[in-house]
């Protein structure tokens, strides 16, 4: 029989293709067009939910701030040598949030980003069942938002980033991933030279399903 471990270090050799599903959380963004900070960092699921309120000279405020955010990262990724793979990256998300105010002053807001790139990753073997990667990539698209039902212009985004990860393979042909990354989002106005730059740190974590590639016979343990 072949080890484990030569079952997954064929899963990253030359000619493997590797898709996968992860979260994706924007970092907060901030432009004129968007309300502010309607992007907040999402859960390890990709998603948020909650209500804010505030407490002012002591007293709680009966205002509420309901706040709902999805997001999902979907790539792959093909190996073009062992251990090096390059790919395209695509990620979405939609945020909606309503505000209840005791003046009577309510309002609903929502916005939704797209983002789509080249990516490149490099995998370092780290264990029988482990593997570290490194990444870097970039993404274009946009994001539209709509304020008390009315809807602006979309603002045109670049995202340029990377980061690190480790990668635990419970069966051979599948990963379970977990990163950390840096991210600098630029929002650009239409018709406008004003540019929104916002940056921060995203956590990371999704799966992988690895396809094809072969493995290298120096990997193989016999049992």
């Amino acid at each position: 029989m072949v080890s484990f471990l030569g079952t997954i270090n064929g899963q990253t050799t030359k000619g493997s293709w590797v898709i996968g599903l992860h979260n994706f959380s924007p970092v907060p963004l901030s432009t004129g067009g968007l309300p502010y900070n309607l992007f907040p960092q999402t859960n390890a699921l990709g998603i948020s939910f909650g209500t804010s309120k505030e407490k002012i000279d002591g007293e709680v405020q009966d205002d509420k701030d309901h706040t709902t955010v999805f997001g999902l990262s979907l790539n792959s990724h093909y190996f073009v040598a062992d251990q090096l793979a390059i790919g395209l990256v695509g990620n979405i998300s939609s945020s909606s949030s309503s505000y209840e105010s005791s003046y009577g002053d309510d309002y609903k807001s929502s916005a939704s980003i797209f983002l789509v790139g080249p990516e490149v990753r490099y995998y370092f073997d780290s264990g029988a069942k482990t593997k570290i990667f490194l990444k870097g990539g970039a993404s274009f698209g946009s994001v539209s938002s709509k304020y008390d039902g009315e809807s602006s212009d979309p603002t045109k985004l670049s995202q340029f980033g990377g980061g690190a990860g480790l990668s635990i393979f419970p069966v051979s042909a599948v990963s379970i991933d977990f990163g950390l990354g840096y991210n600098i989002l630029t929002a650009s106005e239409k018709d406008s030279e004003d540019k929104s730059i916002n940056n921060g740190l995203s956590f990371d974590v999704g799966f992988g399903i690895f396809f094809g590639g072969g493995m290298k016979s120096s990997a193989a343990i016999p049992e």
